[in-house]
C-alpha cells in the first residue's frame, strides 16, 4: 500500500509558544503550554502558559503579535490575565 505525503496549506501552521520541554533555545521553559495556530486564514492562541514572564518573554522572542487573535481558548483554572497582558 501507498501513501500520498500530505503537506498543509501554505500559512498554516502551529507555533509553540511555552512548554515544559524541547531542546534548547531562546524560549524559557516552564510547566504549561501555550500553542499559537494559525489555519485557513484564522489566528488561534490555544492555552497561555503558567507564568506571565515566560510566555511574554517566549512571544517577544519568537517576534509573535497577538493583537488580532480570531479565538482564544483557555482550559478551566487558567489565569485569563496572562492572554491580557500578552495583548498589550
Amino acid at each position: 500500500m501507498k501513501f500520498a505525503a500530505l503537506s498543509a496549506p501554505a500559512g498554516n501552521r502551529i507555533t509553540i509558544l511555552y512548554d515544559a520541554f524541547g531542546k534548547p533555545s531562546a524560549l524559557w521553559k516552564d510547566w504549561g503550554y501555550a500553542a499559537l495556530i494559525e489555519y485557513g486564514g484564522k489566528r488561534i492562541l490555544f492555552d497561555a502558559g503558567n507564568n506571565i514572564e515566560t510566555f511574554r518573554h517566549n512571544v517577544e522572542a519568537l517576534k509573535v503579535s497577538l493583537k488580532d487573535l480570531d479565538f482564544v481558548v483557555l482550559p478551566t483554572g487558567t489565569e485569563t490575565t496572562l492572554v491580557d497582558c500578552s495583548m498589550s
